[in-house]
């Protein structure tokens, strides 16, 4: 199967389940939920509609799951600020980023390029590597 393009990241992956019209499938690279609209001439994948705080919570929770990543306390928080700029800007852009671009959508492009296993966690504090958060 080709490579399918997530609306939400921006990355090209190839699905590990058939697709279905009108069916649904997480994105592996950031974990959004994501629902087929169309198959033919190409995929074409839309984010599933859902309520924000619903989406964000539950792409965040996949997304620490695919890549064994913990929180720290200050979820709720950056949540919040996740939550506010969806409704100032119309995305999840990350709170801590001055741009609002593609890139910079949770789980932003530094996040999913390694910046949690560089530094520990990513820059602002949302995902982190489980032995620094059991160090604190």
């Amino acid at each position: 199967m080709d490579r399918i393009l997530c609306p939400v990241c921006q990355v090209k992956f190839v699905p590990r389940e058939e697709l279905a019209p009108d069916g649904e499938l997480i994105c592996p690279v950031c974990g959004a939920r994501l629902q087929v609209k169309e198959l033919e001439p190409e995929v074409v994948l839309e984010r599933f509609p859902e309520e924000p705080e619903v989406e964000i919570n539950d792409r965040i929770d996949r997304f620490a799951d695919l890549r064994g990543f913990v929180f720290n306390e200050n979820r709720e928080l950056v949540v919040e600020g996740l939550l506010d700029k969806e409704k100032m800007f119309g995305d999840f852009y990350c709170p801590c980023r001055l741009e609002n671009v593609p890139e910079n959508v949770c789980p932003c492009l530094d996040t999913r390029s390694g910046a949690v296993k560089r530094n520990g966690r990513c820059l602002c504090g949302l995902f982190w590597l489980p032995e620094v958060v059991e160090d604190d």
